[in-house]
């Protein structure tokens, strides 16, 4: 049944360390926090109408009162004609702005009080909820939250910074099966024609992933050997071929408890929708494009992807837009090791290669760092730095301090940030913690360093010597990476490998091969993401380098 204002208070000091943990993220995204207030829990009441987009709307908002000497509370909210606030029985003031709502707060608070807050709204939303047809005509609403679209429809603090728990009662047409996070709490029989949802998420989670589907959909219901309750979400006309599409999403779930931890949230319905991202990450109801849907269509990659995401991005969130690097690189890279774990090596290196491929044409264009903070328009993140470039940077950090550390390491990060917020230098802690070893240097240059390094690779056999002389210059612009470099010299059948360390733009090294090398081959594990030239210089001569 429906928390009441009361028992949300009582509920409210359990999560009172998550709230002050958010609160003490630096911040460089340029929203502004609210360090006196904490929301931990939304209550939201719509009513959905047939023949128009109008949407008549009531927020119930669990307030933490951090400060009690601030007395107004900002709140985004646009588009939306709000009618009144109330906390308890009474009426509470409050001026819209240009991106939300200023509500003052009623006297007699204190440090620790939670409040209830309850705002009255209707309107048409101008953005983050999909009011249309679907491509078989038939009318659908979808949330499409991403990155802060929530304020369109809903009042809330619209930033990952600040995650909560969220509960809908959704009042719809009565022929639309009506989808949303959590678990279904109840569906009843409302006005004529009409029926009432109640969907329940009790984990906290950011704005950008609240989110409802309502739509003519036929239900799959799968299993896993996780004990997640899984199922699939597809329009009728392509219900049967869903599955397909979709590929092993069962094995994915299981491979990432396994490996990560217990699945975060209550089920996992996995939705055809009519928004506009090909894949969406919503806690426990992921949103995938319609059209990726059909005969012969494979959606396998990106189901991976956005199932990766629960653990990286919804459990674990990035506290600053600037680090979104922690979700869209986690997930990326959550694509690689599902492939290794089903194909072995050749599908995880398939996925790498492929990602490499793109961040090299894309850095041609344009080279920046993954913490770029000169991006204000938040869409401007969906970049290969933070996909394919910071994909590698964690298959890099693998192969710097092995598996067992690696592993370690991502289950330590994820059990201590589950259902909180982290910034890079959380997970670089971690990572050291678990290592034994500083790493400062590893995260700086390639989270804050543009670009990636390009080496120009010159080499000469000397037979009397019985060594290759090996220069090797950095070309890129800016300072040199350090670079733990393996070089392989095939020759007569074998191969000698050796490794080195290169932290200079410049430096010479010979190594032993008593034969000559047939060839020289830089990373032939493919450690490193980096552009690379090789030349063999000069005719073959007696002497020495």
């Amino acid at each position: 049944m429906p928390a009441s204002p009361e028992s949300m208070c009582c509920r409210a000091a359990a999560l009172l360390s998550l709230a002050f943990f958010a609160a003490a993220l630096p911040a460089t995204d340029g929203y502004p926090r609210q360090p006196a207030f904490d929301v931990w829990h939304y209550r939201l009441r719509l009513e959905l109408a047939e023949a128009n987009n109008h949407i008549q709307g009531e927020a119930t908002l669990a307030v933490i009162v951090r400060d009690a000497g601030d007395s107004t509370l900002h709140l985004n909210l646009k588009g939306m004609t709000v009618t009144q606030v109330t906390s308890g029985r009474r009426r509470l003031a409050f001026t819209p702005d240009p991106d939300g709502l200023l509500v003052t707060l009623p006297p007699g608070r204190k440090n620790g009080d939670t409040l209830a807050v309850v705002i009255a709204y209707h309107g048409v939303p101008q953005e983050g909820l999909v009011m249309a047809e679907n491509k078989f005509g038939r009318r659908t609403v979808f949330a499409d939250n991403w990155p802060d679209y929530s304020r369109y429809w809903f009042p809330g603090v619209d930033h990952p910074s600040d995650k909560a728990s969220v509960e809908f009662h959704l009042t719809a047409p009565a022929h639309y099966t009506v989808v949303a996070n959590g678990r279904l709490v109840a569906v009843s029989a409302a006005a004529p024609g009409m029926k009432s949802w109640h969907w329940q998420e009790t984990a906290p989670i950011p704005t950008y992933c609240m989110v409802f589907g309502a739509a003519d959909f036929q239900v799959s219901h799968l299993t896993t050997t996780a004990g997640v309750p899984l199922a699939i979400y597809a329009y009728r006309e392509e219900a049967a071929v869903a599955g397909a599409a979709l590929g092993r999403t069962a094995a994915m779930v299981e491979f990432f408890t396994r490996r990560l931890g217990p699945f975060p949230y209550e089920k996992l319905a996995l939705v055809q929708a009519n928004t506009r991202y090909g894949g969406m990450e919503n806690a426990g109801a992921i949103f995938f494009a319609e059209d990726g849907f059909g005969e012969g269509r494979n959606l396998e990659r990106t189901a991976a992807h956005e199932i990766a995401h629960q653990w990286f991005g919804d459990a674990v969130t990035p506290g600053d837009w600037h680090h979104l690097w922690l979700s869209e690189g986690f997930a990326t890279y959550g694509v690689a090791l599902f492939y290794e774990h089903v194909a072995g090596p050749a599908g995880y290196r398939a996925v790498l290669q492929d990602e490499r491929a793109g961040y090299l044409q894309s850095a041609l264009r344009h080279a920046a760092p993954i913490l770029d903070t000169t991006i204000t328009d938040y869409r401007r993140l969906l970049n290969p730095n933070n996909y394919a470039k910071a994909a590698w940077v964690l298959h890099m950090l693998r192969c710097l301090v092995g598996e067992e550390c690696f592993w370690q390491g991502l289950r330590s990060f994820y059990a201590q940030f589950r259902n909180g917020t982290a910034v890079s230098a959380d997970f670089q802690a971690v990572m050291e913690k678990v290592a034994g070893t500083d790493l400062g240097w590893f995260f700086a240059q390639w989270l804050r360093q543009p670009g990636h390094p390009e080496l120009q690779v010159n080499w000469q056999w000397h037979p009397a010597a019985g060594k290759v002389e090996v220069q090797i210059r950095q070309t890129q612009a800016g300072a040199a990476f350090r670079l733990p470099l393996q070089i392989a010299l095939p020759a007569g059948g074998r191969e000698a490998r050796h490794e080195l360390w290169v932290d200079a733009k410049a430096v010479t090294v010979a190594l032993p091969s008593a034969s000559a090398p047939e060839r020289l081959v830089i990373d032939p594990e493919e450690k490193i993401l980096m552009r690379v030239q090789v030349s063999e210089t000069g005719a073959r001569r007696a002497g020495k380098p």
